[in-house]
């Protein structure tokens, strides 16, 4: 009854009072140590999408409404030539969730009977309608899903990424290799192991391996989080690690990495290194964008400035020694539109774009600080939008990223201005990531009371 009363109070931010705040950190016996990221894999995967979109509809749609949206009445499809549709059109190819253009039998679905299906949020933009197969029976998933999935499968590994694969999982890798190399080293008696927090799967095999190894503590360390949030990781990993552990083993949540001060070295070093190139007769607007989220309620917003704070003070420290006319700026990527935020409460990365043009800055410098690495939100999702501040700016190209051990930059122009995205700490800046994780899982192994 105490447990339904404190969900009844806390909603989703059950998780981070029940589970964070306040935990014992102190651990006792062996160590095992998770380091955690979201497990997007480097090629197309339906299972990881479908799952991924389950959570979000999962999490965020009231009880009584989940039966209805989460319907699999067949199979969904989406014309790569199309995909944001959101009017009934004659397609001339159509993909489902796997990438595949026919049925069971052969049969290309664009020469079957289909349905067409609008944007079930229709006064939203980013929505868009998707075709339905119903000849071989329920596709797998909620619809809702499928029609992201097919999207992601044609268009945006079909046509968008020509290597059709995601930098996330290298990316991570070397970030996870690089930390246990070092945590091995210190610490020898430790058990070290990667896990994929999205992935239910990954995170059985990992706490029974470690529990296998007599790990009596386990400490999970998600780190491609800068800051922690209920969706992700205080209402969804969390809880989850705790249930499938089950009072096997004593279960600590490492902070979120934003609040070690090498974290924010690593974004501040990439402006610096930028700035190096950059005239001081020049005019810069510095523009720290977030993801963004639409919730109400966010224990992100309660903790991200433990970690924005100190970036800012430390973005400013490098403007003010580069000695150019600047200006700062944070922004959302996402849900800081007219549809999500109607009151004009956020400033979308869109608009600050808009603003460095319409005020003729002479370059305006995108740093994604909620990002450890490139993934297919940044490449495309978030860059569909955000960049459709420059006129000249075309969704449907390529996106072309071949050296992952360097940050991806793209760079736009309108009038005098040069928009430039400087990508993630990747490459000669993972060491700063590095160094965070280190620093974060030390003050624990080091019984540190106050981490």
């Amino acid at each position: 009854m105490f447990e339904w009363l404190r969900h009844w109070r806390f909603g989703n931010q059950y998780g981070y009072e029940r589970f964070f705040r306040g935990q014992d950190t102190l651990p006792v016996g062996k160590k095992g140590i998770i380091l955690a990221d979201l497990g997007m894999p480097g090629i197309y995967e339906a299972d990881f999408y479908i799952k991924f979109m389950e959570h979000v509809f999962d999490y965020s749609l009231p009880f009584f409404l989940k039966r209805f949206i989460l319907a699999d009445k067949g199979i969904a499809l989406i014309d790569p030539a199309n995909p944001l549709a959101r009017d009934k059109f004659v397609p001339r190819l159509l993909v489902d969730m796997y990438g595949s253009p026919t049925n069971k039998i052969g049969r290309p679905y664009v020469e079957c009977e289909y349905s067409w299906h609008p944007p079930g949020m229709k006064k939203n933009p980013s929505d868009h309608g998707y075709f339905l197969y119903t000849g071989d029976g329920k596709g797998g998933a909620p619809e809702v899903c499928q029609k992201t999935a097919a999207k992601v499968a044609g268009w945006y590994f079909g046509h968008l990424l020509p290597e059709k694969k995601v930098p996330w999982e290298y990316q991570c890798g070397k970030i996870f290799e690089d930390s246990a190399a070092i945590l091995k080293k210190r610490y020898p008696e430790a058990e070290i192991r990667h896990m994929k927090y999205a992935c239910e799967e990954s995170m059985v095999q990992v706490v029974e391996d470690l529990i296998h190894y007599g790990c009596q503590t386990i400490i999970y360390q998600c780190f491609c989080n800068p800051v922690y949030s209920d969706f992700e990781d205080y209402a969804y990993t969390l809880p989850a690690l705790h249930r499938i552990v089950n009072g096997r083993a004593k279960v600590i949540c490492a902070d979120q990495l934003g609040n070690q001060p090498s974290l924010c070295e690593a974004y501040i070093q990439m402006i610096r290194d930028q700035l190096d190139n950059t005239p001081r007769s020049s005019s810069l607007l510095l523009i720290l964008s977030k993801h963004g989220h639409p919730f109400q309620k966010e224990t992100s917003d309660k903790r991200g400035w433990e970690y924005r704070i100190p970036l800012e003070r430390g973005m400013i420290n490098v403007l003010k020694e580069w000695g150019g006319e600047w200006n700062l700026v944070w922004s959302d990527d996402e849900y800081a539109d007219e549809y999500w935020d109607p009151r004009k409460r956020k400033f979308s990365t869109f608009s600050a774009y808009r603003m460095a043009i319409e005020e003729k800055y002479d370059l305006a410098m995108e740093v994604p600080t909620d990002f450890i690495a490139e993934n297919t939100d940044l490449m495309i999702f978030h860059a569909m939008k955000k960049f459709m501040a420059f006129r000249k700016y075309d969704p449907f190209l390529p996106v072309y990223y071949t050296d992952w051990e360097k940050p991806l930059i793209r760079t736009f122009s309108e009038g005098r201005t040069t928009g430039k995205y400087i990508g993630c700490p990747v490459g000669p800046y993972r060491k700063f990531v590095v160094d965070a994780i280190i620093a974060s899982l030390s003050n624990l192994l080091n019984g540190d009371k106050n981490n």
